[in-house]
C-alpha cells in the first residue's frame, strides 16, 4: 500500500440542481476525492452538516433556496462557518461576485467548466484549509500548554498547593476586594513544629512526605469557594479565608490542627512526640489601615505567641493588638 493510498481522502461537495453540472464536476474530481452531491440548497445544508466536507462547490441559481442564501445560512453556523465554499456560476458580472465573497465565499468559477482550473482551485483552497485547521489546532495547543504552565507556575511542585508567588497575588486582591465591599477577610499563618528536628532525625526524604501529607489535610480541610491554601516557604502554609470573621477562622484553624494531630505521625524530638502545627490568625472587616503587610504581621505576631506558648496550639490575634 502506497503512501497516497494510505492518506485520508478530502471529501468535496457539489451543490446544484442540474444533474448534468454535477456530472461534469464528479468526473474531473473522483480520482483525487470523494465526491458528495446535493441537488438542492436545503439538502446541501443537511449534508454540510452530516458529512462535514473539506469544500463545498456551490451553484447560485437553484429554485427553492439560491446559493446566496445557503452560503449564508453555512457561515451563520459554527459548526459550518470554516468550511470553504467556491461558487460555480454562469453569473460572470463583478457585483455578483463582489456579493458572494462578501457572504463569506473564498471564489469563483465560471462555467463553462475548465477542468485544469477547477482542479487547481480545489487543490489549493484544501491546501489553504488544511494549513488554517493545522494553525487553530497549534493554537489550541498552544494555548492549554499556556494555560497548563501557568498553573504550574502557581503551585509548589512538592505539595500540591499553591505557591507564594500566587499567595502574594490572591492575598493582594482579596484585600483590596474586601475593602471596597466592607467585608471580612482572615488569614492564617500556621507552621509545623520543629520540623528541622524531624528532617535531622528522619531524613529529608521523611521531611518531603511530612510536608506533602501536610499538603493534603489542607487540600481537605480548606475546600470552600475562593479559599486558597499555599506554601509560603519551608514548613511554613497559609490559607486566605475570604468572608470569614477571626473568630470563624480560628476554629478552622483548630480543625486544621486537629486534623494534623489525627495523623499520628511520630516526631521522636518532639514535646507531644507526634507531628503538630502552630497557627497564628488575624481577621477583621476590612478598612483602609488593613493592608496586606497588616493581615501578615498581625498573623506572624499570632503564630510566634502559638510556639511561645508550648506550641500545638492556635493563636486569634487580638482586635485591639497594636499595629
Amino acid at each position: 500500500m502506497n503512501l497516497r493510498s494510505q492518506m485520508k481522502r478530502h471529501k468535496i461537495l457539489i451543490v446544484d440542481d442540474t444533474a448534468a453540472n454535477i456530472e461534469i464536476l464528479y468526473k474531473i474530481l473522483k480520482d483525487n476525492y470523494d465526491v458528495l452531491f446535493a441537488k438542492s440548497g436545503a439538502d446541501g445544508i443537511r449534508m454540510v452538516q452530516e458529512q462535514h466536507p473539506d469544500l463545498v462547490l456551490l451553484d447560485i441559481m437553484m429554485p427553492d433556496m439560491d446559493g446566496y442564501e445557503v452560503c449564508s445560512l453555512l457561515k451563520q453556523d459554527r459548526a459550518t462557518a470554516r468550511i470553504p465554499v467556491v461558487f460555480v456560476t454562469a453569473m460572470g458580472n463583478d457585483e455578483d461576485e463582489a456579493r458572494g465573497l462578501e457572504l463569506g465565499a473564498i471564489d469563483y468559477l465560471t462555467k463553462p467548466i475548465r477542468p485544469h482550473i477547477v482542479q487547481a482551485r480545489v487543490r489549493n483552497h484544501l491546501e489553504l484549509k488544511h494549513r488554517g485547521d493545522l494553525l487553530e489546532r497549534l493554537t489550541r495547543e498552544l494555548e492549554e500548554k499556556n494555560r497548563t504552565l501557568d498553573v504550574l507556575a502557581r503551585k509548589d511542585g512538592l505539595t500540591g498547593v499553591s505557591n507564594r508567588r500566587h499567595f502574594d497575588e490572591v492575598l493582594q486582591s482579596e484585600v483590596q476586594r474586601a475593602m471596597r465591599n466592607s467585608r471580612n477577610l482572615s488569614l492564617i499563618l500556621c507552621d509545623i513544629d520543629h520540623f528541622k528536628r524531624f528532617n535531622d532525625l528522619y531524613g529529608h526524604m521523611a521531611g518531603d512526605k511530612c510536608l506533602q501529607l501536610m499538603g493534603e489535610i489542607l487540600r481537605d480541610t480548606f475546600k470552600r469557594a475562593g479559599e486558597v491554601v499555599s506554601r509560603y516557604g519551608g514548613e511554613e502554609f497559609t490559607i486566605i479565608l475570604p468572608d470569614t470573621s477571626a473568630e470563624l477562622a480560628g476554629h478552622m484553624a483548630e480543625r486544621l490542627r486537629l486534623a494534623l494531630l489525627s495523623q499520628a505521625l511520630p516526631h521522636g524530638h518532639s514535646e507531644h512526640h507526634v507531628v503538630t502545627l502552630s497557627a497564628g490568625v488575624a481577621g477583621t472587616l476590612v478598612e483602609r489601615a488593613n493592608t496586606m503587610e497588616w493581615f501578615l504581621g498581625r498573623a506572624d505576631q499570632a503564630l510566634y505567641r502559638s510556639k511561645a506558648e508550648g506550641r500545638n496550639r492556635v493563636t486569634v490575634a487580638a482586635a485591639e493588638a497594636d499595629d
